[in-house]
């Protein structure tokens, strides 16, 4: 699940250079970072569940990224809530 979180990123990086106009850029940018936030909920789900398991090298970095999704995610939704 994070290498998807990581193409969804660069494509959401890829989609805002384009700079096409600006809802379609909004939605085009806005689309996979919630996607990736939903996928990091689901892989830090199945990593703590699968916490019995020897602790890797790829296991912490998948959790790292998952992490980091899930708290960009709140913050966005934290941000939007207050100022929007």
């Amino acid at each position: 699940m994070s290498r998807w979180i990581l193409i969804l990123l660069g494509l959401a990086v890829v989609m805002i250079s384009l700079n096409i106009k600006t809802l379609i850029s909004n939605i085009l940018f806005g689309l996979p970072i919630v996607l990736s936030g939903i996928l990091g909920m689901a892989g830090t789900y199945l990593i703590i569940k699968g916490m019995n398991e020897p602790l890797t090298e790829k296991k912490v970095i998948a959790l790292t990224v998952n992490l980091a999704m899930v708290v960009l995610i709140l913050a966005i939704l934290l941000s939007n809530t207050l100022y929007g």
